[in-house]
């Protein structure tokens, strides 16, 4: 998959040999087998689903309904609450305006659909699937009514420091997944934490997040500061020309969240913009330490921690992994958040596909047919070597999962392009 010919073959296929593709790398991601070139099948996915306008068929969440007013607006897009057979979820639906980039921003909401959906752990938002509603496309994840952690500490002030401390915790097993799994979050902030029934931290918003290899390459999207992120949460090499998001630049987001957690106030909210923050930052400084965090050895350890965190040099940050073994250590001793399940996994895109009557995964030959045979063969059998029945359980693939039911002759000719069939 590395090859350059391979590459530009693969990328160059349209409609349903591009939707076959589609779905085969999805499966492939979903073996455990295939976890050592796993980063790479989920840069080709990107790739092709960017190319193609397509997403795998088992993204698609029918039966869904909007319920009330929107609830609340992210970076580019709105939240609302959707109901799907008698399940509260939440609707992340694209926002775009008359001059909207219409391919950009589908292009943007397409790629975090895709990267979510790689990703399950209990410290990170499940992905439930994709709908078009009203010719717009949403996200679908479950309703976390307590709501991010901000709004969960500011309505319970009284709360004791090992509570926020395996709060902090729950963040960093969130982040320990994520660096495994290749992926740099890259906006990480106390907003984009949300708590769960059980008062469980749980990651969200994967809308800048990207894809690195054993290398740190990076395989989605440009990851220079001049983009997008909340300034008060970047490490100061993302402040200097050429800086890169990292596994280090996520860990200094990540003591800015604890900083939070601890004082209920943003990082540097003695300055009044995000302009004097940045310079502060660059100038060395560090957010304060407040008298409410002195007084024991667990607040002075934990303090440290953060300081490691924020460290200029990216290298001597700690690792995710490391911060879990001083969260859990003799001096903080945080403990985990129960492991209550707090949604329903029959409701997500993982579930949904392992329910479905998988195929036999393609020989290599069949493979090399859907990339350089007749373009309409897909994984249709042959007389030679591919059995009936696994052209017809690809074809009952293909029939399994579609897409929402509301689709209209106004819908923009990009939207058209980028719904599944």
């Amino acid at each position: 998959m590395q090859q350059a010919w391979f590459r530009a073959r693969l990328l160059g296929s349209r409609d349903e040999k591009a939707q076959g593709l589609l779905d085969l790398m999805q499966d492939l991601l979903d073996l455990d087998s295939f976890s050592v070139i796993r980063p790479l099948i989920c840069k080709r996915l990107l790739e092709l689903s960017e190319a193609s306008g397509r997403h795998p068929h088992c993204f698609a969440l029918p039966g869904l309904q909007k319920v009330g007013l929107q609830v609340a607006a992210g970076g580019f897009g709105d939240i609302w609450k959707g109901l799907v057979r008698g399940q509260i979820v939440s609707l992340k639906i694209v926002r775009l305006f008359e001059d909207s980039d219409i391919k950009a921003v589908l292009k943007d909401f397409t790629r975090e659909a895709l990267v979510w959906r790689q990703l399950c752990h209990p410290n990170l938002l499940p992905f439930f699937g994709v709908y078009y509603f009203d010719t717009r496309l949403c996200l679908v994840s479950p309703w976390m009514e307590n709501g991010n952690i901000m709004q969960f500490l500011k309505r319970e002030p009284i709360m004791m420091i090992m509570v926020r401390v395996s709060l902090m915790l729950d963040v960093a097993l969130g982040l320990q997944y994520l660096h495994e799994q290749k992926v740099i979050h890259g906006d990480l902030k106390a907003i984009n934490v949300l708590v769960t029934p059980s008062r469980r931290a749980c990651i969200c918003d994967f809308g800048l997040s990207s894809i690195v290899n054993e290398i740190t390459l990076q395989l989605s999207q440009s990851s220079s500061v001049g983009q997008k992120g909340t300034p008060r949460y970047h490490a100061p090499e993302l402040l200097r020309p050429r800086g890169k998001k990292s596994a280090g630049s996520d860990v200094y987001a990540f003591g800015c969240v604890c900083y939070e957690i601890l004082t209920e106030k943003v990082p540097f909210y003695e300055e009044k913009n995000d302009m004097s923050a940045m310079l502060q930052v660059l100038d060395g400084k560090r957010p304060s330490r407040p008298v409410s965090c002195i007084g024991t050895p667990q607040l002075d350890s934990l303090w440290d921690l953060l300081q490691n965190c924020w460290e200029d040099d990216p290298q001597k940050r700690p690792k995710a992994s490391q911060i879990v073994d001083c969260l859990v250590g003799p001096l903080i001793h945080a403990t985990m958040t129960s492991s209550t399940t707090d949604w329903d996994e029959k409701f997500t895109s993982r579930f949904r596909r392992s329910s479905q009557a998988r195929p036999l995964l393609p020989s290599i030959p069949q493979i090399e047919r859907m990339l350089f045979g007749d373009g309409d063969e897909g994984l249709e059998p042959t007389e030679k070597t591919d059995s009936p029945e696994l052209g017809r359980q690809n074809k009952r693939r293909h029939e399994d999962v579609t897409s929402a039911p509301n689709s209209s002759d106004n819908i923009h000719p990009e939207l058209k392009r980028w719904r599944s069939d």
